[in-house]
């Protein structure tokens, strides 16, 4: 996971702090006795972010948010400070740097120090806590007046836990249940099953019971009871499927709350245990599955097959819940970014989508027997959703639908029948992966052709090389638009290099993006993808 170089009000935080140059301008003057020890700037930092989360939060969260906001600090600096090495020479360093911690905050006298010495003391592992629990004991006998809360730091106990699931399977929140008399409230975490059962969200919520009612009165969720060490099985795996991810979709409060969150799960007494594997779906069950779909339903489009056949793969590989899974989520993740980026199709083929995923719904609504207003939601936002496809649709016809990631000769056969430019040049696949040759076959032949019938034959062969030059050069940035979009960006791109669009031309801006069936934004937008990536020869 990436990790912001700034905490959560905009300053800088410790990870800054670490390794970084001095101020020339706050030097200590000469003479003075100052501790240097790459501890204080540190601890200074520490000291810092916890004071300002403590001021943004109720008194009676105080304890949770100590406790959250070391844990987080403890965690950012074991990524900082002892990343790498062999475990002898990371478990020196640590214990050395957690020996002067301890250090810097027994010898301070001022409550704040002491809150963040009691913080660590309860929350840092091994390597540091007996050097710490040392220097908050001799510390205790010393302070005069010790808040009650400071007391509950990292002493909470967790009595049970709750499951409450979506019935469109969406997701499910896991609800930790931390009864105690003064602080009683809850670790709620949320996992995504639209995007591969990751947590998505932590965030600590009021007492269980209060929880539990809310879920109640809001209706469409089942609710089980879990023991302690299911939940955290459950939590945890979600977690390393988190963490799988390079910058993963989480909210905010998941990154204050994780660390607090992975420490608990690992203090509990009982091991976790681990949830079920999946089962998976067999090419021979998902075939099943679609021939049972035609043989009860009729009228459907020539395509329905294929169709539904995309849906369930998207459903089993990249979503958690199963092919017969209804929810409106679901249907915009297909119809709004996976389809338009997975197949390259005409409008014919785009305009059976909606007719057979609404059937599809309906024959999983009723195999399920979920509420019919649920599978009304999904049918309907499919016809949020479907002008995505319209957009993705390419001008030409293919004659078949090409999957973007396999390689085929289907598109060019097509391109073949085309009249006025021929047959397109065949792309150097050499030293591309399976993937990036599939896509590179694909792109460049429909730029060629879409260039060279919308500007002319001449500005074909330019089309056809910035497609493959995107690929090679810079096949990141094929994600931040829909493959289909590439193309008429490209031929965009040529016509305002070439000057072909403008005052006294033919060809206006409104007018090329209408031949190209997309908006001047989106082409102006993806064009400028192109031009800050690639360096294009000047126009001679």
């Amino acid at each position: 996971m990436t990790k912001s170089p700034r905490g959560r009000d905009g300053r800088r935080n410790h990870l800054r702090l670490v390794d970084s140059n001095p101020d020339p301008t706050q030097a200590p003057a000469a003479g003075v006795d100052v501790d240097t020890t790459p501890s204080v700037a540190v601890l200074e930092t520490l000291l810092e972010t916890l004071i300002f989360d403590l001021a943004a939060a109720p008194r009676s969260l105080h304890p949770v948010i100590a406790e959250a906001s070391v844990a987080r600090s403890a965690a950012m600096l074991a990524d900082q400070l002892w990343p790498a090495g062999r475990p002898d020479e990371i478990g020196e360093v640590e214990r050395f740097f957690w020996a002067d911690a301890a250090r810097v905050l027994g010898e301070r006298r001022d409550p704040e120090s002491f809150h963040l010495l009691t913080s660590l003391a309860r929350t840092v592992g091994p390597a540091g806590r007996l050097p710490l629990q040392r220097a908050h004991l001799s510390r205790l006998r010393t302070e005069d007046e010790v808040p009650d809360w400071v007391t509950r730091i990292a002493g909470f106990r967790l009595t049970s836990a709750i499951v409450s699931e979506d019935i469109t399977g969406d997701g499910l929140s896991v609800v930790l249940d931390y009864d105690d008399e003064q602080h009683p409230h809850t670790v709620v975490v949320f996992i995504d099953n639209n995007i591969g059962a990751i947590v998505k969200d932590v965030f600590v919520g009021p007492p269980v019971d209060r929880v539990l009612d809310a879920y109640q009165r809001g209706g469409r969720v089942t609710i089980r009871t879990v023991r302690p060490p299911t939940a955290a099985g459950i939590i945890l795996q979600a977690l390393g499927e988190t963490n799988d991810y390079d910058d993963p979709p989480v909210t905010e409060d998941f990154e204050f709350f994780s660390a607090l969150l992975v420490n608990r799960l690992t203090q509990l007494p009982e091991r976790p245990i681990r949830p079920p594997i999946r089962p998976l779906l067999s090419p021979r069950q998902r075939d099943k599955l679609v021939d049972d779909f035609l043989d009860s339903t009729a009228g459907l489009p020539d395509d329905a097959a294929d169709i539904v056949r995309l849906w369930i793969d998207h459903a089993v590989d990249h979503t958690v819940g199963g092919p017969l899974r209804v929810s409106a989520v679901l249907v915009e993740l297909f119809l709004a970014h996976w389809l338009p980026r997975k197949v390259l199709a005409d409008s014919t083929y785009f305009a059976a989508v909606p007719v057979v995923v609404k059937a599809w719904l309906a024959y999983a609504g009723d195999r399920t027997q979920l509420a019919l207003d649920v599978v009304e939601e999904a049918v309907d936002a499919v016809d949020v959703w479907s002008p995505a496809l319209e957009a993705a649709a390419i001008i030409d016809p293919v004659g078949e639908r090409v999957l973007l990631d396999d390689t085929t000769s289907d598109l060019e056969d097509a391109y073949r029948a085309l009249s006025g430019l021929g047959t397109p040049p065949q792309p150097d696949l050499q030293g591309l992966d399976k993937s990036q040759a599939a896509t590179l076959s694909v792109l460049a032949p429909h730029a060629w052709l879409m260039a060279g019938e919308t500007l002319g034959n001449a500005y074909a062969p330019d089309a056809f090389d910035i497609a493959e030059r995107l690929v090679r050069e810079a096949p990141d940035l094929l994600a931040k638009a829909r493959l289909s979009t590439w193309p008429r960006a490209i031929v965009w791109l040529l016509a305002h290099r070439h000057r072909l669009v403008g005052p006294g031309e033919t060809l206006t801006p409104y007018s090329l993006a209408a031949d190209l069936a997309s908006s001047p934004a989106t082409l102006r937008k993806t064009a400028k993808l192109l031009t800050d990536t690639l360096i294009l020869p000047t126009l001679t």
